[in-house]
C-alpha cells in the first residue's frame, strides 16, 4: 500500500494522539484504579463520537489488583513444606512431599492465569471491560474479536534488562522446585537421601517468594507500550470501519481491565461471550508500540507452563504477513504472560499480535519505568493498526468467497 493510499484514521499522528492521552494525560492505569476507569471513559467518548448506533457495553466486574496473590504465597508455601520435610519421621516426609507436588501443580496453574482457590476471599476493587460491536454493511456471517487491555502494570525487578531473560529460572522455576523437591522428599527414606539438595530447593523457593513480593512493590508505570499502543490501534481501526465498514464480518473491540493483575477482564469476557463467540477468531493486541511486529507462536515465563495460539488464528496472521510484507511480520516465540493463556484455556481461537526488540528478542521496556511515550516508535503503532485492518479485510473476503 502506497503512502498516499494509507487511510488517515490509521496514520501515526492519529494513533499517537490516543497513546498520548492514555499514557500521559491519564497516566499510569493500575488495575481497579480510578485511572483505569478514566481510560474506559475515554474509550466510551471516542466510540460515541464515531458512531452513536454501535452497540457499546460496559461490563463491570471485581478483581484483585495484582499478581502478588498468586506466585508469592505458592513459593513461600513450597519452601516451608520442603523444609518441614527435612524432619526425620516418615509421616512428615510424606506430607511434605505430597504437599510440594500439589503446590507445583497450583503454581503451573498460576502461570497459566488460572484463578487461585483462595482469591475469592481476597479484597477486590472495581474494574470493567468495554465492548464495542461494529456491524458489517450486510448480513453478519463471521466475527473477529480484537482484545486490548486498558490497565498498565508496575515496574518489576525481574523484568529489568539483563535479568528478564532469567525469569524461567527464577520465578518461572517454582513449579519445578515444588515437583522435584516433593518427589525427592517423598522418596528420601530413613537415611535422608538428598537432604542437602532438598534444603537447597526449599531455601530457593523461599527466595523466589521474596523476589515475587519485591516484584510487586515497584511504582506504577505509564504503560505507553503496554498497552496504550494496543488500545490506540483498536481505536484507529474503529475510526476506519466507521467510514468503510466490512461487508459480512462483525468486528468486536474488547478493551479489558485488570489484565496485568490476573487477567480478570479476559476471564469475564470469555465467561460471558465465549460460548456465543466460540467460532470467532480472536486477536490479543499488546505491546505494539515499538520494535518489530510478530504473532506469538509460544507464550510463557515458566518452562513448565507454555501455551500456544490456535492454528486457525495463526493461519490468518500468516495470510496477513503474505499480503502485507511491508509490515515485517513474522511468527516468534516470546517471553511473556498475557491474556492468551486464559482465552486458549477456554478453547477460543486466539492469537496475539505483539512487537519485539530485534537485538534482544524481548518486549521493549516490558513492565519498566521506561515504558513511556518517549520510547514509542509511531511507525510501529501504525503498522500494527494496518495489520489489524488487513486481518479484518482478509477474513471478510474469505467469508464472502465461502
Amino acid at each position: 500500500m502506497s503512502k498516499q493510499a494509507q487511510p488517515v484514521e490509521l496514520s501515526a499522528e492519529q494513533l499517537m494522539a490516543h497513546v498520548q492521552h492514555l499514557s500521559v494525560v491519564i497516566g499510569p492505569r493500575h488495575p481497579t484504579s480510578r485511572a483505569e476507569r478514566e481510560a474506559a471513559a475515554y474509550i466510551h467518548d471516542v466510540i460515541r463520537q464515531l458512531d452513536g448506533e454501535w452497540e457499546l457495553v460496559n461490563q463491570p466486574f471485581r478483581s484483585v489488583d495484582g499478581f502478588r496473590y498468586r506466585i508469592a504465597p505458592l513459593a513461600a508455601l513450597t519452601g516451608i513444606s520442603l523444609l518441614f520435610g527435612l524432619r526425620g519421621d516418615r509421616r512428615s516426609r510424606l506430607i511434605s512431599g505430597l504437599m510440594s507436588i500439589g503446590l507445583s501443580m497450583l503454581s503451573r496453574d498460576a502461570f497459566l492465569t488460572r484463578p487461585a482457590v483462595w482469591e475469592s476471599w481476597l479484597p477486590r476493587g472495581e474494574s470493567q471491560n468495554v465492548i464495542v460491536r461494529i456491524p458489517p454493511r450486510g448480513e453478519s456471517k463471521r466475527r473477529l474479536v480484537f482484545v486490548a487491555h486498558m490497565d498498565s502494570g508496575v515496574h518489576r525487578v525481574t523484568a529489568r534488562p539483563g535479568i528478564v531473560q532469567q525469569l524461567p529460572r527464577t520465578l518461572g522455576g517454582i513449579t519445578l522446585m515444588g515437583l522435584v523437591g516433593g518427589v525427592l522428599t517423598a522418596l528420601s527414606g530413613r537415611n535422608r537421601h538428598w537432604r542437602w539438595l532438598r534444603a537447597l530447593i526449599g531455601l530457593s523457593a523461599l527466595g523466589a517468594a521474596g523476589l515475587a513480593a519485591a516484584d510487586e512493590m515497584g511504582q506504577d508505570i505509564q504503560g505507553a507500550n503496554g498497552n496504550a499502543s494496543g488500545m490506540a490501534a483498536l481505536l484507529g481501526l474503529a475510526a476506519f470501519l466507521h467510514r468503510k465498514p466490512l461487508d459480512s464480518t462483525e468486528i468486536v473491540l474488547a478493551f479489558t481491565g485488570s489484565a496485568t493483575a490476573v487477567a480478570t477482564g479476559a476471564d469475564a469476557l470469555a465467561t460471558t461471550y465465549g460460548g456465543d463467540w466460540k467460532d470467532a477468531l480472536w486477536v490479543v493486541v499488546n505491546n505494539v508500540g515499538t520494535g518489530e511486529l510478530c504473532w506469538v507462536t509460544r507464550h510463557g515465563i515458566s518452562p513448565y507452563a507454555y501455551y500456544h495460539p490456535h492454528p486457525e488464528a495463526v493461519a490468518m496472521m500468516e495470510r496477513v504477513a503474505n499480503a502485507r510484507p511491508d509490515l515485517g511480520m513474522m511468527g516468534k516465540s516470546m517471553l511473556t504472560m498475557d491474556e492468551i493463556a486464559l482465552l486458549r484455556d477456554r478453547s477460543l481461537r486466539a492469537v496475539a499480535l505483539m512487537a519485539y526488540d530485534r537485538v534482544t528478542g524481548l518486549i521493549p521496556n516490558w513492565r519498566q519505568n521506561s515504558d513511556t511515550i518517549h520510547a514509542i516508535t509511531p511507525g510501529t503503532v501504525e503498522r500494527a493498526a494496518h495489520a489489524l485492518l488487513t486481518a479484518a479485510q482478509q477474513v471478510d473476503r474469505d467469508t464472502r468467497a465461502s
